[in-house]
């Protein structure tokens, strides 16, 4: 059983969605939107006090950010907020091969972070379940 989405010129399904489609979406949403409430607990902030919700990649580039909102994916909060920065891994390691500068900040940046391991975190167990719900 599946839904169709698009039909191709020849009148067959072109795109159809599943159940198991939905339920990857939902695990996905639920790892997404659990790390991000683990993170803030962690650093004691508040959805309010997020300036600017940056998505990179490929994910980031083609996902709505009202959508992502409304399935709970992310967290409420105004969809102008969020923001796509496209392969944002690529262009950081080309800033930092051309300019010592760049070097020099992503040095001192990668001393003051704190690593968390979401995967052996208890709140991130708790906060999992709750998210696919949401």
């Amino acid at each position: 059983p599946a839904f169709v989405v698009t039909w191709d010129g020849s009148g067959r399904p072109g795109v159809i969605l599943t159940q198991s489609d939905i339920r990857q979406v939902q695990l996905a949403k639920g790892a997404i939107r659990a790390g991000i409430e683990v993170l803030l607990a962690k650093t004691g902030l508040k959805t309010s006090d997020l300036q600017t919700v940056l998505l990179a990649g490929a994910f980031g580039h083609y996902i709505d950010a009202s959508s992502a909102i409304r399935i709970g994916l992310l967290p409420q909060l105004d969809p102008g907020r969020v923001r796509a920065v496209g392969n944002a891994a690529l262009a950081g390691a080309r800033m930092i091969l051309l300019d010592g500068r760049y070097r020099a900040k992503a040095s001192g940046l990668a001393r003051s972070i704190r690593y968390i391991e979401l995967a052996s975190e208890p709140m991130f167990e708790q906060a999992f379940p709750d998210a696919m719900e949401c």
